[in-house]
């Protein structure tokens, strides 16, 4: 390495340390570092700071100099476990993500980030799956991993059945967890088993927070929507009205994205179980039903490219068909 890349390498590391710092500072948050984010094109540490202070007169040299202490030990927590920091301003990161309101200033991985390089297929649902929505979950992951990356946020149920490959999981997994990478503290006894399974087949482990935070009754909803933000598309497999997905959905729903949906019209399970109950709003209602969902009264403040009714294997043409487009 010649002495130049040192120089730059060694900016660039306080460069992240800066970004930690800044993610600490009250009022400083992901939203605010994604509109200033050209002015991490000066490089200089010392001269973004005083940029972004003039911005906004919370970023100061003390201010920042407050939690670098902090975000050395974050950097070298990472270190330690083999996580890889993927600062906003690299250009590995994911452009789609970026598209958020708030996409987070740091991604943590874990694992094949050139996962990350494929199409992403978000496929999410409830905890509380059937045997229905389980076997059509698995039918769905089976099919989608074979040339996508599939994501979601490694829980029971849906999330489970749809990775689930006998006792291991498919190819191609990106799992976005809402508590820190070191798993094997942080994260609920389901999410260690499928985390660990998921990098034993060289797939993807994603969080927003430092290695040693846990996650908590928050924590998932907020880490749903950078399943959003990474996915081309989102697939609905089974969920009632009121479910935790929507969360993930409402914040696919303002991306111009297409989101999927399980329609089984006719099965007497489909047709009754409240579990699907969201799948059957989407089906009567159409865009106003994805809006009902996320707690909208119309459509109109949606962005929503297509919404794609999947009945059966058939229509898996039609998902793929956005795919290309929207990659």
């Amino acid at each position: 390495m010649v002495v130049q890349d040192v120089v730059t390498l060694k900016i660039l590391s306080n460069m992240i340390r800066v970004l930690l710092a800044l993610g600490k500072i009250s009022g400083i948050g992901d939203a605010f570092i994604k509109k200033n984010l050209s002015v991490f094109n000066l490089k200089a540490t010392d001269k973004v700071i005083k940029r972004l202070s003039e911005i906004n007169d919370k970023v100061s040299f003390e201010a920042v100099s407050k939690y670098l202490n902090w975000a050395e030990n974050v950097v070298k927590r990472c270190n330690e476990l083999d996580i890889k920091m993927l600062p906003i301003y690299s250009l590995k990161y994911p452009e789609k993500l970026k598209e958020l309101n708030n996409p987070p200033s740091v991604l943590y991985l874990m694992g094949n980030t050139s996962l990350l390089d494929k199409p992403i297929i978000s496929l999410i649902g409830t905890r509380k799956s059937t045997i229905l929505g389980s076997r059509i979950a698995n039918k769905v992951g089976a099919y989608f991993s074979q040339e996508y990356s599939i994501c979601n946020g490694l829980v029971d149920g849906i999330d489970r059945s749809s990775i689930e490959n006998e006792e291991s999981v498919y190819h191609n997994v990106v799992g976005v967890l809402s508590g820190g990478l070191n798993f094997e503290t942080t994260s609920s006894k389901t999410t260690l088993e499928l985390a660990k399974k998921v990098l034993k087949q060289n797939g993807l482990l994603l969080s927003e927070v430092e290695p040693d935070q846990k996650e908590d009754q928050y924590s998932g909803s907020k880490s749903s929507r950078i399943q959003a933000g990474v996915s081309s598309v989102l697939i609905l497999i089974q969920s009632s009205i009121d479910g935790g997905s929507k969360y993930t959905v409402k914040s696919f729903s303002k991306l111009n994205r297409t989101i999927g949906y399980i329609s089984f019209i006719g099965n007497r399970e489909y047709d009754l179980d409240s579990s699907f109950s969201a799948n059957r709003l989407f089906d009567k209602m159409g865009l106003n039903g994805v809006a009902k969902m996320c707690d909208l009264k119309k459509s109109d403040s949606l962005s929503i490219k297509k919404l794609v009714p999947i009945h059966s294997v058939a229509d898996y043409r039609a998902i793929i068909e956005e795919l290309k487009n929207n990659s």
